[in-house]
């Protein structure tokens, strides 16, 4: 069994380093300015860190895979508390597109579900009065201008009722309200509700600014964190 003492723990940051680099030729290593006898790495050594780090690898994927999973499950209850209008086959999708979307901008995936919860309570048939479409209710003419932007091919309004193409639609939206409106996360929720042109204008002119909508969005974001949605 190992000890592992200042000499070792010397040997194994120079042995992670080395393996990094591309460095293990099957030969002893040598530390510059050690004696051969107390620096030398040899092969069993090698042989040895690597298996460690391919382990500690392996442990950190397993646990990633595992809290994704975990995520996605969360969500999929979410959602099976709706009418969403969809068959199993496209339900038991929309959690990884809202998880793979929500990577895509740093958000957490709980925050996208949240927002859909309030537009639409994931009807995927849901129409607005002002013409928004889908779970994240996209206007026809944002979803167009956003898709061209993404390289999403635009067919129309079915576009918007296709839960993949309205997730990333909406939730690229989302992000580039976001950094206009200097990655206020509230202003941002606000303005996707609001518009942006008149949540602007609303700051230009000093006005108060609107809250219900972004603490709606919030406090369900809250609630599904916190397992109670």
């Amino acid at each position: 069994m190992y000890q592992f003492g200042k000499k070792q723990s010397t040997l194994l940051s120079v042995c992670v380093v080395l393996s990094f680099l591309g460095h293990f030729s099957g030969n002893d290593i040598y530390l510059k300015g050690a004696s051969p006898y107390s620096s030398a790495i040899t092969l069993s050594d090698q042989r040895y860190f690597l298996k460690l780090n391919r382990e500690q690898e392996y442990k950190e994927i397993h646990k990633s895979l595992r809290e994704k999973q975990r995520i996605k499950n969360q969500i999929f209850d979410v959602i099976s508390s709706y009418s969403t209008g969809l068959d199993l086959d496209l339900l038991n999708q929309i959690p990884q597109w809202i998880y793979e979307e929500s990577r895509k901008y740093d958000y957490d995936p709980f925050l996208l579900t949240a927002l859909i919860v309030t537009e639409s309570s994931f009807n995927n048939w849901a129409k607005s009065h002002r013409g928004a479409l889908g779970l994240m209710q996209i206007r026809p003419r944002t979803g167009h201008a956003m898709a061209t932007e993404v390289n999403l091919k635009w067919e129309g309004n079915p576009t918007l009722f296709k839960p993949e193409s309205n997730i990333a639609l909406g939730t690229y939206y989302l992000n580039k309200l976001q950094i206009r409106f200097n990655n206020d996360m509230k202003l941002a929720l606000e303005a996707y509700n609001h518009g942006p042109t008149r949540l602007q204008r609303y700051i230009q002119q000093g006005k108060r600014l609107p809250v219900d909508y972004s603490n709606k969005v919030l406090k369900i974001y809250d609630l599904i964190r916190s397992n109670k949605a």
